[in-house]
């Protein structure tokens, strides 16, 4: 119901971006979960979800890191659900004092006991009401003061965020990728290939959909990147290196009892050099406005698809033309979802369907999906 009105809210209002954000922030605030209780350590104990809570926002933070050394953080959710033996592990851990900061793997809702020493050092980097999204560039230089009962996963370098299947949620820069993987179909007998497969996501789901082989292909992120090969993601934009890509590969193959598996592949390409192999389902999420030469790639999606291609690109608003738009801050090509359509039809798809077709004028750019069969 919630997200039903903030849907319209966004829409009658979408002509005044100070209105809509206002909105935003008040939505956010009504709906937000995210607590914590502040302590000292020494007078840590069992009953410290008795105590009062906070609501977890940068006004609280700032109001009583001086008076805390530690915060635990928590979901408001789980005050009478959450294990007390899992309480008691992470309560120890933490009055050891050796750590800065000790999470529950294993907890989608992010469970931790975390100092205030590493939520500020934290707030010098990212925006604190985000926290703990970009962790994972905080902790590669405080390997030593952090553990956890549980999974691990906050030591891999996530993309995306989703449920594990060990019980815990991946915290990527990108957020909640739920939306995405809606998309992917039961697979049954059928052939997958994503492109842009970051650590591998869709390539994951669609084994679990069924498909009998799923691959997923990533650049060379030290070598090309973006409009052009030689342009490097800017300093604003979290680094993919080949080796995080690949450890975190590595410890998704292993959540997901997969390793030795002849049904998955991960591989480094770019969508204009894709190979002679065809596959039943292909997925390209946001791949599309990268591109120097996004019709090359079109036409290469449509030559590797055997019969749909699920493509979703940062676009624009339709108009009475087959519109697209060179963007002066970035250079990316952004095409209207009816332009995208026309093109994919050009390449050779006999159905193309819009799937997704979002516009605000607040927002710079909107986001369409399209569906394409040959």
């Amino acid at each position: 119901m919630i997200d039903n009105i903030k849907k319209y809210i966004q829409f009658f209002l979408s002509d005044d971006s100070h209105i809509y954000k206002l909105l935003k922030n008040l939505y956010f605030r009504f709906d937000n979960k995210k607590i914590f209780f502040f302590f000292d350590i020494d007078d840590l104990d069992d009953n410290i979800l008795k105590k009062k809570y906070y609501s977890f926002t940068k006004k609280n933070f700032l109001k009583f890191k001086k008076d805390s050394n530690f915060f635990l953080v928590f979901d408001k959710r789980l005050i009478k659900k959450y294990s007390n033996e899992k309480l008691e592990k992470i309560i120890k851990l933490a009055k050891t004092k050796k750590y800065e900061l000790i999470y529950d793997g294993d907890c989608p809702f992010n469970t931790e006991i975390v100092s205030s020493k590493f939520l500020e050092n934290y707030s010098k980097n990212y925006e604190i009401n985000n926290y703990p999204q970009n962790i994972f560039y905080i902790l590669k230089d405080r390997e030593n003061h952090i553990t956890n009962i549980g999974t691990n996963h906050r030591s891999f370098n996530f993309n995306g965020s989703f449920k594990l299947p060990s019980g815990g949620k991946s915290i990527g820069d990108q957020g909640d990728i739920t939306f995405r993987l809606n998309f992917i179909p039961d697979l049954k007998n059928k052939t997958f290939l994503d492109i842009g497969s970051e650590e591998g996501y869709g390539v994951f789901n669609a084994i679990k959909k069924n498909a009998k082989f799923a691959k997923g292909l990533n650049i060379y992120e030290d070598k090309e990147y973006d409009f052009f090969p030689n342009r490097l993601r800017g300093k604003g934009v979290t680094p993919r290196r080949r080796k995080d890509i690949e450890e975190t590969q590595n410890f998704l193959t292993k959540e997901y009892g997969l390793t030795g598996s002849s049904k998955l592949k991960f591989e480094y390409k770019n969508v204009y050099n894709l190979g002679d192999e065809n596959f039943d389902f292909v997925f390209c999420f946001g791949v599309l406005y990268h591109l120097k030469n996004p019709y090359k790639a079109i036409e290469n999606l449509f030559q590797v698809t055997n019969e749909t291609l699920i493509i979703e690109t940062q676009g624009i608003k339709n108009d009475k033309y087959l519109n697209a738009k060179i963007d002066d801050s970035d250079g990316f090509v952004r095409h209207s979802s009816n332009s995208l359509k026309f093109l994919l039809k050009k390449a050779g798809f006999k159905r193309v369907e819009i799937l997704v077709d979002t516009y605000l004028k607040s927002w710079k750019v909107s986001n369409i999906v399209l569906k394409a069969e040959k």
